[in-house]
């Protein structure tokens, strides 16, 4: 790969510089030019050369996917030693940037790490589970023909003596083999409850580092909301390069009159709607989006301003998730328009542009963009929180009819796997923990047919017992060992008992 532009080190720093070098040469990699990789990947032309110019900190996917892409092209992988090198000198560069976006990146990481030790030992789990299984399958096979000996033994009394010694030989035999897997199922029932407790203190990890990630992305969106009001748009002379789908280019000086182009560029789009088919079609880079509300021949209202640091189709889809499964609002209404974003968002701030020029210079009341719409779920500290009147959540609450499937064959799963399946199935939060202990111990059987939450929530919480309680809030469901009242449920679970919130 040919590189037009030298890498001016005085201008970007030494972290920047070191960074640039080494993307360089993992380019080198490919045997391909800029623009034949630019058509490969969801970044164009000019946005790789400032990648690869240090003009820019990409983002943490890009330099897995360079490194990725280089394996494949060369068929040989980039050795664990290189590739933390690489991470390494991404992560300095991306702090020394934007420090907000490096403790995002830290916090990704680390949940990263922490679900592949999870998966690791959930793995582990299960082989043991199944040696302990296979165990005891033939400690059951020995015991039984060890009395068939013993019965067989009485009732040839009368026989040869030869033939007698013979069963006493293979009496003494089976029960050695059976000594020797009574100690060997013991041996692994230990492992298997050591291994259970590691995989659960992982899991419960992942779930910590989950909730940190997600309240800290709500923390960011909300300082930099309450920031937009203190932002001195006349010296901030920072540049940001926009494109309009399909394909127009403009140039944006951060000003008063940036946030008004930029709100022109969203409205002269035909907007979307908000389906994972046209969401397909969105790439995965950083920009900006509205969300709109009415019928297809309808006028539409503005709802929402957002920013994706990373990816809008991301960001856009954890948006069509907050709509989908809620009460009183249907997607087929939701629409979208979008202005993909060059510079650091999280510098730049065009999102704040657009919202404060919508606000004071058109009237816009955005009402999404006050209402906690764009929080995911806040973490266990805020479960207690009491919600506003005109909070989302109030407003739309989730809903428990919710058809987690519309038809489906009869099933035997532990509470933990059927609570990983409830997780995986609603498009709202569900957050749980539930113990080893709880996890084998019971089997639940998932009727045939369809399925909706709140039968499956009756199913999960009869199946656990009374110490759990399964809470359905406004806004997400929790399952805990406890029996707490929460300011903000709309129904209870616990054992047989299932009682709606007063």
């Amino acid at each position: 790969m040919v590189f037009q532009k030298d890498i001016d080190g005085t201008q970007i720093g030494p972290d920047r510089y070191a960074l640039a070098l080494a993307l360089r040469e993992l380019a080198q990699r490919l045997g391909v030019s800029l623009s034949r990789y630019s058509v490969r990947v969801p970044w164009d032309r000019s946005t790789l050369s400032r990648y690869f110019s240090g003009a820019l900190v990409p983002p943490a996917e890009f330099v897995e996917q360079l490194i990725d892409d280089g394996n494949r092209e060369t068929g040989t992988g980039l050795t664990p030693a290189a590739r933390d090198t690489v991470r390494k000198l991404h992560r300095t560069a991306l702090r020394v940037t934007s420090p907000h976006s490096a403790d995002l990146q830290d916090l990704r990481d680390k949940l990263a790490e922490a679900d592949r030790e999870s998966r690791h030992l959930h793995q582990e789990a299960r082989l043991l589970r199944e040696m302990v299984r296979s165990a005891h399958e033939h400690l059951d096979e020995q015991q039984a023909r060890l009395r068939q000996l013993e019965q067989t033994g009485v009732a040839a009394r009368l026989a040869h003596r030869a033939e007698l010694e013979q069963r006493a030989t293979d009496f003494d035999s089976l029960r050695a083999e059976r000594d020797e897997l009574q100690e060997t199922l013991i041996r692994l029932t230990a492992e298997l409850a050591e291994a259970e407790r590691r995989a659960h203190e992982a899991e419960e990890r992942c779930i910590r580092l989950e909730q940190r990630l997600d309240t800290a992305e709500a923390q960011v969106e909300e300082r930099v909301a309450e920031a937009e009001a203190d932002v001195d748009t006349d010296t901030n002379t920072a540049t940001a390069e926009a494109t309009i789908s399909p394909g127009i280019s403009v140039h944006l000086g951060i000003t008063r009159e940036a946030g008004a182009r930029l709100a022109r560029a969203l409205d002269e789009q035909v907007p979307l709607p908000l389906t994972e088919a046209h969401l397909r079609k969105v790439l995965g880079r950083p920009g900006i989006y509205q969300l709109l509300r009415g019928g297809p021949s309808q006028p539409k209202e503005r709802m929402y301003v957002g920013k994706a640091d990373r990816s809008l189709p991301r960001r856009l889809d954890f948006a069509r998730l907050r709509i989908l499964g809620r009460k009183y609002i249907s997607l087929d209404d939701m629409y979208f328009t979008y202005v993909y974003i060059e510079d650091d968002l999280s510098a730049v701030a065009p999102g704040n542009l657009v919202i404060k020029h919508l606000q004071e210079e058109c009237g816009v009341s955005l009402l999404w963009n006050q209402n906690g719409f764009g929080i995911n779920d806040p973490g266990r500290q805020r479960d207690q929180a009491q919600l506003k009147p005109h909070h989302f959540d109030v407003a739309h609450p989730i809903d428990l009819d919710w058809a987690l499937r519309h038809d489906g064959h009869r099933q035997l799963l532990s509470p933990r796997d059927f609570a990983a399946y409830i997780r995986a199935e609603l498009p709202y939060a569900f957050r749980h923990v539930v113990e080893p202990a709880q996890a084998e111990e019971v089997s639940l059987e998932v009727p045939q047919g369809p399925l909706s939450a709140d039968t499956a929530f009756r199913l999960l919480a009869r199946n656990l017992g009374e110490s759990w309680q399964i809470t359905a809030l406004k806004g997400h469901v929790i399952l805990y060992k406890e029996q707490v009242e929460y300011p903000n449920a709309l129904r209870y679970y616990r054992g047989e008992n299932v009682s709606d919130a007063s």
